[in-house]
């Protein structure tokens, strides 16, 4: 009988697999480790059997590292697997029980296989580990290879070994470029970092350096993962960097890129980086103005430049009238940053359920173009907006430098002499509202005698008591509202649209349901922060957005915003691109790169819908991973909880 051996001895099983492998049998299976066969396989999965002698020899075998399973002679091919978890053979009953055994022999005195016979601890230290099959690298020629995302067949009974990649065979898995872009620049990767599957591995692991070529990252998307400190940060960062310096040697190749920075460490300096990725103008000497742009929720004594991400909720003034269509678009200018302010507000008070607010916050306050012209459209048009934004100024948002009017399209008033008499007490005597429609009839005609001027206080109490009036049945709006149909052929004065913006005065509470609105808003903003974003991505600038001072939800409406705008402005572009594109001309080179733009999404987990939320196929999010390759955007996440990020995002990922 055989003396027992260590785990260090050679099993008799693994040197029959050895003899069966081979010596000579192709370049990477000389240097690679052998570390076991194959046990089963399928299209998605592979159970290697392993001794613990081999996996020794092979310097540890840590989770979610390669193997690369191949016959023992043939080309240089191999089916390329991760090691997912261990794998229980049907010999781990009986292994069981007889390490029980064992150890209930030796008391726990002495390592319970030291009394073993060598061919016993040889049959237990076989065991197995369960792997995913990732692909397959094909030898075209000697030292070339391609990499198909599958196997093409496998055998129950099959002769496939396992080894463990040696440096040159590391290498090749994780810089090998399965899909070039058409981009074309012809630019050397770049090392992002190294290779470590734990933690714990010794300084004889085999790792290799990590490359990318920047222009990979065009058009695709990119995922980082990894825990906190593990990375990720430092490798966007040199990404980004490389990819700006590709307008060192072409100043045309101007790719504009977007990074969404949840803790400060772009747009800042930082002890540990120095100086931060907001200076990357300075390593080619051009001046920031032209190359960087960062906005933030505050304004920063470092950062004169920083443009402050905050809307006038309020928007300018309407023009009196329109006449034409076209005209049309003055007042959609005038009313830009109310309605983007509107989007907010509707985000603000999503999980409002009550009919006052709901009707309030799905009201669509874009004016129509069939307006154009008509006067009795664009007088109700005018007093939504004003009961809009009186309803924005009773939630607490600091007003306007200029008051507001009464005044309707043309010379008359927004509330006619008719309404306020049937506000007034001889039609509504006996109304337990009376003192209310009292006064506000009073304030409307005090106001009319003054030149429609009135402050937004008076135009709280009117609406507030509006609010009350239009829904009343023993109230002097039924009769004047069926006058005013019966003259207007059917059109009533509180149309929908008015009635939904009035409903969010039956309750004191209304406003408050968005009163968090005050910490975007600035009535000094002459500009949307989200078209300013785009214009610079438009110019090729490294755009950076400082997220982390703010409300986390703003922080996400805000991105949100900023997304849709890029992902409209890219469809645009690419609409406009192929209409104009000539086929019969080869595309110039020194134009590969216009219209590309990236984006950066640090701490991903925050920004993006969860796996489980409702609609996430329709947010901007996902369009833009599954669109945005024919749209010239690329995406880069990165993120510590890979598993909460919906998977139709994960599962577009190239990188």
């Amino acid at each position: 009988m055989q003396e027992p051996n260590d785990v260090g001895e050679r099993p008799i099983m693994a040197e029959l697999i050895e003899s069966a492998a081979g010596t000579d049998s192709g370049p990477w299976r000389s240097r690679a480790s052998h570390v076991g066969a194959i046990y089963t396989m399928s299209y998605s999965s592979a159970v290697v059997a392993l001794f613990d002698y081999d996996r020794e020899q092979a310097g540890g075998l840590p989770k979610n590292s390669f193997l690369m399973a191949a016959k023992p002679v043939g080309d240089g091919s191999f089916t390329l697997l991760r090691v997912l978890r261990e794998a229980r053979l049907p010999s781990a009953a009986t292994n069981d029980q007889t390490r029980q055994e064992s150890i209930e022999d030796t008391g726990n005195e002495t390592p319970w296989s030291a009394n073993m016979p060598a061919w016993v601890r040889d049959k237990m230290s076989l065991h197995a580990l369960e792997c995913s099959v990732l692909g397959t690298f094909i030898e075209e020629e000697e030292g070339s290879f391609r990499f198909a995302e599958d196997i093409a067949n496998y055998y129950a009974v099959n002769e496939l070994m396992a080894w463990k990649p040696d440096a040159a065979s590391l290498e090749l898995i994780v810089n090998h470029q399965h899909r070039t872009n058409d981009i074309g620049l012809g630019h050397n990767a770049v090392p992002v970092g190294r290779t470590r599957f734990a933690a714990a591995e010794t300084s004889a692991a085999v790792n290799v350096d990590f490359r990318i070529d920047p222009t990979d990252i065009l058009k695709r998307r990119t995922a980082y993962f990894g825990m906190s400190r593990s990375g990720k940060s430092n490798g966007i960062k040199i990404l980004a960097e490389s990819i700006y310096r590709l307008r060192g040697p072409n100043p045309q190749h101007r790719i504009g890129q977007l990074i969404f920075d949840l803790s400060g460490e772009y747009a800042q300096d930082n002890f540990q980086d120095g100086k931060g990725l907001h200076r990357v103008h300075e390593a080619l000497e051009f001046p920031r103005g032209e190359e960087v742009a960062t906005y933030g929720l505050i304004r920063v004594d470092w950062d004169p430049d920083r443009v402050v991400m905050k809307l006038n909720f309020y928007g300018d003034p309407l023009p009196r009238t329109w006449t034409n269509p076209s005209d049309t678009v003055e007042a959609e200018r005038a009313l830009e940053q109310l309605l983007a302010g509107k989007v907010i507000v509707k985000e603000l008070m999503a999980g409002t359920s009550s009919l006052y607010t709901t009707a309030f916050r799905d009201v669509d306050l874009t004016p129509e173009p069939s307006a154009a012209g008509d006067y009795g459209a664009q007088t109700r048009y005018h007093r939504a907006i004003l009961a809009y934004r009186t309803a924005l100024y009773a939630t607490g948002l600091t007003k306007l430098t200029w008051e507001p009017s009464i005044r309707a399209p043309g010379q008359g008033s927004l509330f006619s002499k008719e309404l306020i008499a049937a506000l007034g007490p001889a039609q509504n005597a006996g109304n337990n509202n009376l003192h209310r429609y009292h006064q506000a009839a009073t304030i409307l005609e005090a106001s009319k005698n003054d030149q429609h001027r009135i402050t937004w206080d008076q135009l709280v109490s009117v609406f507030e008591a509006l609010a009350l009036f239009v829904d009343d049945r023993q109230s002097g709006f039924v009769q004047f509202e069926r006058n005013y149909i019966s003259d207007r052929k059917g059109e009533a004065w509180a149309d929908p649209r008015f009635r939904s913006v009035l409903r969010i005065f039956e309750s004191r509470n209304g406003p408050r349901s968005f009163q968090s609105a005050q910490d975007q808003h600035d009535p000094s903003t002459t500009s949307d922060f989200a078209e300013a974003i785009v214009d610079d991505l438009r110019a090729g600038k490294l755009v950076v957005v400082d997220q982390s001072a703010g409300d986390p939800e703003y922080n996400k409406a805000a991105a949100e915003r900023v997304m849709w705008q890029l992902f409209n402005s890219q469809q645009a572009r690419f609409r406009e691109a192929a209409a104009t594109q000539d086929p019969t001309k080869p595309p110039n080179p020194d134009r590969a790169t216009d219209g590309h733009v990236i984006v950066y999404i640090e701490e991903a987990h925050n920004l993006l819908p969860r796996a489980n939320a409702q609609d996430n196929l329709t947010s901007v999010w996902a369009r833009s991973a599954k669109e945005g390759s024919k749209l010239n955007m690329g995406m880069v996440l990165a993120t510590q909880a890979p598993s909460s990020v919906m998977p139709e995002i994960l599962s577009e990922t190239d990188n």
